[in-house]
């Protein structure tokens, strides 16, 4: 009896809450396609650096658990509460609590199975697509096939097992308490405000954008002053911020039946007084859960304009780090000769320069910069060096004028020394002006210069003493990691020695990879946590509204009667389900562009504010995306209901 009725809920309960099942689908295909991204050998053996990738997916699934635990509760108590007189129906009838409670577990355990099948099914075609974009990403082969990780399986079965258990637990212990009188007037009863007297909304208003000052400014702080950065600060602030946010949207309300429904004589024109009244009505009664949502979305924001942010960042580094295919740096040339020797004996040179790191003993035009750097002292190559390293790349030729010098750094650099009127140089008794600055890669990580170099003319970077030489090469064959390896037995040294001079070296293929890899762990880990985070936000919205449209039809009901034509109603739908979909981005789009900002700080001067706002664009736009599918089907269901 128990179970017939317990599968019929669950048909009309998949029916009615078919948003919330596509997003807990979705969670439960994701967290298993990535969980066979963990368990995949393929994968784990394109570079060492994606080791951590298992760490960094187990990480973030435990974030990921929690949301969904707290979706699925919430959900389960929504629909508690929107089938009260149901329930209470079957009380009346002489089902007992224990057997009511024990039926809507098995209503959740039948729609969490159906969820976590659609979940692996969609899970598998989803892991294969993440599996050719590492593959393409590291330039191997890949071919499509059906593929099964029973590890995979297990450990989703037991993140669903957690998120279903939590919930059940909680709702079966209410269901075992609940009286028939308090199910029967559920729908009846009048929802309260979370404040209700017009002191407490100011000082919760003044206190909340305090609290939001607060956070920003420690923020801004300790990402502004790396030396001021701590652990402790950085979760301060965040706090700080957090409490801003739930303390901001439970006054919201208030300022919005001040603002829209006070003395003001708009209300009264169309259809404001229709529109406002149900939005504040619904606002005051779910500010806490709004403010919950405006924390997830904040959160959601800041992951997809951060991961485009880590794309072009490390994606950048790895050709400021290493421009060359071949590099080998040391402060005594000699010890470049059996590097040299080895890769013009394999025939893998396509071009080669060793070329004269000069020390200006000074610090003259890194002063004027201002800004800071590890190595503060200005240091320089020859023209002729210069020349050929441009060759070598396939850069733009340039000439050097007669009495003048070359910057060539980050693109921070560049801009900085063209908004300076002049930055003359003056080594050995001669003046250098600057004749222009450059800023293409040029493996400016220790190895022609730290951030920028100096490029003078011969006669006068010849008079200067070496720091260092580095042998710098294109190949003619694709480099890997047998390169790395000979470079490495080579050079390596034990941490005891102190007879051999220090040596660095790179080899591109390597540090592509390696940046490859960055990639991967960082950008899958911000893209995974930012699609659940919008997914459960937007679909407590969307099903919020869908249960709406039922309970107050009548109200539409009542429009068409007063003479409102269906495509006037329409339009307010639209208006309604806008304002309430817009109101809870209202302080998490500028938030999030506040916290990229500071994050953009600290990823040295490789990010342009250029690439920062692409970036921006890039992330808003796919969270728009998403955000407006859930808006769409939510105004298609919610017009249906009222219009039929």
């Amino acid at each position: 009896m128990l179970s017939k009725l317990a599968l019929r809920n669950v048909k009309r309960s998949m029916k009615d809450y078919s948003v919330y099942m596509i997003t807990v689908t979705i969670a439960f295909s994701l967290m298993y396609a990535f969980n066979m991204v963990v368990f995949s050998d393929d994968i784990q053996g394109l570079n060492q650096t994606l080791s951590s990738l298992s760490i960094v997916i187990v990480m973030i699934s435990l974030i990921v658990i929690f949301v969904i635990a707290w979706l699925v509760h919430y959900m389960n108590r929504f629909m508690l509460e929107k089938r009260s007189r149901e329930l209470g129906t079957y009380m009346l009838l002489g089902i007992t609590n224990k057997k009511i409670a024990r039926m809507f577990m098995i209503e959740n355990v039948i729609m969490g199975a159906a969820a976590a099948l659609a979940g692996f099914l969609a899970g598998s075609m989803i892991y294969q697509v993440l599996t050719l974009i590492i593959m393409n990403l590291f330039e191997v082969a890949y071919t499509v096939h059906a593929s099964f990780s029973l590890p995979a399986v297990l450990l989703t079965l037991l993140y669903v097992f957690i998120i279903y258990a939590f919930s059940m637990l909680r709702t079966g212990r209410k269901l075992k308490k609940i009286k028939i009188c308090d199910l029967l007037y559920a729908e009846k009863r009048n929802e309260n405000a979370v404040l209700s007297s017009k002191k407490s909304h100011w000082i919760l208003f003044v206190v909340s954008f305090l609290l939001l000052g607060t956070g920003c400014g420690l923020l801004y702080t300790i990402f502004h002053n790396i030396a001021l950065f701590s652990g402790e600060i950085l979760f301060l602030g965040l706090a700080l911020l957090i409490g801003g946010l739930y303390g901001s949207y439970i006054t919201l309300a208030g300022f919005l039946v001040k603002i829209f429904l006070g003395k003001n004589e708009k209300k009264f024109q169309k259809d404001n007084m229709f529109i406002y009244r149900n939005l504040s009505a619904k606002l005051r009664t779910m500010s806490f859960t709004i403010g919950t949502l405006a924390m997830l979305l904040t959160l959601t924001l800041a992951c997809t304009q951060n991961a485009m942010l880590f794309n072009k960042f490390f994606e950048l580094q790895s050709l400021n780090r290493c421009a060359f295919d071949i590099q080998v740096t040391a402060p005594d040339p000699t010890l470049l000769a059996p590097a040299a020797e080895h890769f013009r004996n394999t025939g893998a040179i396509k071009e080669e320069r060793m070329v004269t790191i000069y020390d200006c003993r000074q610090s003259s035009v890194y002063d004027r910069f201002g800004i800071p750097n590890y190595i503060e002292r200005d240091y320089a190559i020859s023209f002729s060096d210069y020349a050929a390293l441009r060759q070598m790349l396939g850069y733009e030729p340039v000439k050097l004028q007669d009495g003048h010098y070359i910057i060539h750094g980050s693109s921070q650099y560049k801009d900085t020394a063209k908004r300076m009127e002049e930055l003359p140089l003056s080594l050995n008794g001669v003046t250098l002006s600057l004749q222009a600055a450059f800023d293409e890669p040029l493996s400016q990580s220790g190895v022609i210069g730290v951030g920028y170099i100096l490029v003078l003319p011969d006669e006068q970077a010849e008079e200067l003493s070496t720091v260092q030489t580095s042998f710098v090469m294109t190949s003619t064959r694709q480099t890997g990691e047998e390169d790395f390896t000979y470079l490495c037995s080579t050079y390596e040294q034990d941490d005891d020695s102190d007879t051999v001079s220090y040596v660095g070296w790179n080899v591109k293929s390597r540090v592509i990879d390696d940046s490859r890899a960055s990639i991967i762990i960082f950008a899958f880990g911000l893209y995974y946590t930012g699609l659940i985070f919008i997914c459960t936000a937007a679909a407590i919205l969307a099903v919020q509204q869908l249960s709406e449209a039922s309970k107050y039809r009548f109200r539409y009901n009542i429009l068409s009667k007063l003479g409102v034509t269906d495509g006037k109603i329409g339009k307010i739908i639209l208006k309604q389900l806008l304002l309430y979909f817009g109101i809870p981005l209202l302080l998490p789009v500028p938030l999030s562009l506040f916290i990229s900002g500071c994050i953009k700080n600290i990823l040295l001067e490789i990010i342009t504010p250029s690439i920062f706002w692409s970036s921006m664009a890039t992330g808003l736009g796919l969270f728009f995306i998403i955000y407006l599918l859930y808006f769409a089907a939510t105004y298609i269901g919610y017009r249906r209901s009222i219009l039929g």
